[in-house]
């Protein structure tokens, strides 16, 4: 989904660009912001930062999101090996964001088996710091397969969150634990659903923005919350299948049917005139999408 900004409120614009899937570290970046409906620009040609992992970012500030609009046009020129390419994004700037209610214990509460399953990882670090486990047993998992969890050092009883995972070197990376972590030190990694989550997150907005409706008007994401603990649990399962195993996909598919017959039974509050407040038949808006939700 594209980004979005709350009005009057500074924040970061952000993206990674992609060749053959995977991510490009652009030697610079540029980042001209055309004004809706016009050539009109808001930002002109201003320098984006570039991270070591290739995010580039640019600081919005208050006034740049001064104006509720959608479809801010976001143009990256970017440098890559001498030579330099173009990007095209949009951003919306709003009153309010739809924001996530649901966390992993929602999850493994619906579907408690999914906590025996890729829900803890135990092994021997071959080496660390006090930010990080090196486990070269590690790389079998995708890059960030990890992050959002957390990390126990059984050696110093210390609980941390992590903050990021590179497979190839069997690296995660974690908040500051009291001294480094040695070689030889036994630790246990909970992996989080995070990301699974956020797949589903996504569904439900994409469902929304076919159904004619726009997610950021719609203000309680409790209203939201049942279809999206449904999806969320369909994506871990979906996640989890593997060979000939059919329970996962027996699950897979049945929470996705689950899912979707909440989220055609979701009565919320939607705030069609984009002011920020509920009123009248504002307050009970229902999604007419008998049939649709599988689209």
């Amino acid at each position: 989904m594209k980004q979005q900004f709350l009005k009057n409120t500074a924040d970061t614009f952000q993206t990674y660009i992609y060749e053959n899937n995977r991510k490009l570290v652009p030697s610079s970046a540029l980042l001209t912001v055309y004004k809706p409906g016009g050539d009109a620009t808001l930002v002109s040609g201003a320098a984006m930062t570039v991270g070591s992992d290739g995010l580039l970012t640019y600081a919005l500030t208050e006034s740049d999101n001064a104006a509720l609009a959608v479809n801010y046009k976001a143009v990256v020129t970017y440098v890559y090996n001498t030579k330099t390419y173009y990007a095209t994004l949009f951003y919306d700037v709003v009153n309010a964001k739809l924001s996530k209610v649901v966390t992993d214990e929602d999850a493994v509460s619906e579907l408690p088996q999914l906590k025996d399953n890729s829900w803890t990882v135990r092994g021997t670090a071959k080496s660390g710091t006090a930010t990080t486990i090196v486990d070269s047993g590690l790389s079998r998992y995708e890059d960030g397969y990890f992050t959002g969890g957390l990390a126990y050092s059984a050696a110093k009883d210390e609980k941390m969150e992590i903050t990021g995972f590179v497979s190839a070197t069997g690296t995660v990376t974690t908040g500051a634990f009291s001294s480094a972590i040695a070689a030889g030190e036994k630790y246990i990694l909970s992996r989080s659903f995070s990301k699974e989550i956020h797949r589903a997150f996504e569904k439900i907005e994409e469902k929304l923005v076919r159904l004619g409706k726009r997610p950021e008007l719609v203000l309680d994401p409790y209203d939201l919350r049942e279809a999206h603990i449904y999806f969320s649990v369909a994506e871990a399962c979906k996640g989890l299948i593997t060979g000939n195993d059919t329970f996962w996909w027996e699950m897979w598919k049945a929470y996705e049917k689950k899912a979707d017959e909440a989220f055609a039974q979701i009565n919320f509050k939607y705030d069609s005139s984009n002011d920020g407040y509920i009123a009248g038949a504002e307050s009970n808006d229902k999604l007419n999408i008998i049939g649709a939700c599988r689209r």
